[in-house]
């Protein structure tokens, strides 16, 4: 009997655990608050198109580098990240990027649960949720490369004319997102600040989350 029961408590943790209605819901909610937080600190730096165009994509991973903690710890799923990435990839197309993006979320999300949270032990670990966070940040940036690799000139005509910007924002782009050094510098940088939103995160689970009984 003891044995059944150890059995039973390992099939409960292990690594095959399936989805419940409680880690659907769960995932979708968390997905789409760090969505909503990336979204926002994206807004925060367009008071200059040059410091938007490079840090908007960091502002946003690192402030909602804590959700992302948290929901990797709470869900504990195995395809945590992979399901993020496409409510991520679907919210962002009502935002107005193209659908086609969702395939490079989607596989980029699965990739990054095979190689960093494929596991119980990954998964209730900081660290690997971290270097899972700090690839997602560098992925995040590639992403904003994919609506315009066909033909830049005519992707920055259409968000003229569909978001009204102005002439300051198209030189802008240009002048950074036209540039390959200065894209591998943004990406870097993203990466980074993502980086460092992990640490804030490990900070407030250990202080906030895990007293509060939230992990």
């Amino acid at each position: 009997m003891k044995r059944e029961k150890e059995g039973e408590r390992g099939m409960a943790h292990g690594p095959n655990r399936g989805w419940g209605v409680r880690e659907v819901v769960t995932a979708a909610l968390l997905s789409a608050l760090t969505v909503a937080i990336m979204f926002a600190g994206a807004m925060l730096t367009m008071f200059s198109y040059d410091f938007a165009m490079v840090a908007s994509g960091g502002a946003g991973v690192f402030l909602s580098a804590p959700v992302f903690m948290l929901m990797v710890r709470r869900v504990d799923r195995f395809g945590v990240t992979c399901v993020f990435a496409t409510i991520a990839a679907l919210l962002f197309c009502t935002m107005g990027n193209m659908l086609f993006m969702l395939p490079f979320y989607v596989v980029g999300g699965l990739l990054l649960d095979l190689v960093f949270l494929r596991t119980p032990k990954q998964r209730q670990s900081s660290w690997w949720a971290t270097g899972a966070w700090t690839t997602f940040s560098g992925l995040y940036l590639l992403s904003t490369l994919i609506p315009y690799l066909g033909n830049m000139d005519a992707y920055v005509a259409q968000a003229v004319a569909e978001r009204g910007f102005d002439q300051g924002y198209v030189d802008a782009f240009f002048k950074y997102y036209g540039n390959p050094a200065w894209i591998v510098a943004i990406m870097l940088i993203t990466m980074v600040v993502g980086f460092l939103g992990c640490l804030i995160g490990r900070a407030l689970m250990k202080r906030h989350f895990e007293r509060a009984g939230a992990l």
